[in-house]
């Protein structure tokens, strides 16, 4: 069976079959986001003088990929541009390794001494970015799916980051402190302290302000000039996370952003 499958494959690539035919709405699709991506924002009729591809045709794909959330258009100004998406699927394949690899050691490490699940995290805006994880050993377990987002004001990542964010009160005023649970922070003044606390002791602390039944301690990863972009976090059931266990386990996931930091430091493509 083996042969003959082989066989009838050779045969399929040695006829003289015409080129296959290539999708134009793709090429174009991809036109549209080169475009947008090298020259910024621009109105539909400068795309479709840009990229030669007519305006029904570019309004038509312009809305699939705003729905697919690599193209936005402005509310006022009705001008398109490419999303941070796109950054996100290059990062996959050039940067993501450049930052994740120097990490990997303290990961590990983090993840034998503790058994629960170790997160990478990297602030974008509001939010933080997952990286890479490290899952945990148990059975039972946290999931944490590497290229989602999270509001950075309730998960242990994010307000390791935000924590240490040089703008400090002023940035911690004008977040938007949505509610995702009872115990998300939503107050600016609370928050405000909670992160003053966490500056103080080196760790933050998710107390399922996230994920119900889900609670956290991150750390900040340092660059090699100081600033504070990533962050290390570990995340496990609540019941396995009592109070006790947290002031623990801290001083591990601080030792790790630690050991990630000095990984990181001397790489200035690492800031």
């Amino acid at each position: 069976m083996t042969g003959e499958k082989s066989s009838s494959k050779q045969t399929a690539t040695t006829t003289s079959d015409p080129a296959p035919r290539r999708d134009s709405t793709l090429r174009n699709g991809l036109r549209l986001v080169e475009a947008l991506s090298m020259r910024g924002a621009m109105s539909l009729g400068d795309l479709s003088r840009e990229t030669g591809i007519g305006k029904a045709t570019a309004h038509r794909l312009l809305q699939t990929l705003s729905e697919e959330g690599y193209v936005d258009q402005d509310a006022e100004t009705s001008r398109y541009a490419a999303t941070m998406r796109i950054w996100e699927v290059a990062m996959v394949r050039s940067e993501q390794p450049d930052r994740v690899s120097p990490c990997l050691p303290a990961m590990q490490r983090l993840r034998d001494l503790s058994r629960e699940t170790v997160i990478l995290g990297l602030i974008d805006g509001d939010e933080i970015l997952y990286l890479h994880r490290l899952d945990s050993p148990e059975a039972v377990r946290t999931f944490t799916r590497v290229g989602d987002r999270a509001p950075a004001h309730c998960v242990a990542t994010g307000k390791a980051v935000l924590a240490f964010d040089p703008a400090g009160e002023e940035r911690w005023s004008t977040l938007t402190l949505d509610a995702f649970g009872s115990e998300t922070i939503t107050d600016h003044n609370a928050f405000a302290a909670d992160m003053k606390a966490t500056r103080d002791r080196g760790h933050s602390i998710n107390r399922g302000e996230w994920r119900g039944g889900v609670r956290a301690i991150g750390a900040p990863i340092r660059g090699w000039n100081g600033r504070v972009r990533m962050a290390l976090s570990i995340a496990g059931p609540a019941e396995r996370m009592p109070d006790d266990r947290i002031a623990e386990l801290a001083p591990l996931v601080m030792a790790a952003a630690d050991d990630a930091s000095v990984a990181l430091q001397g790489r200035k493509d690492n800031s």
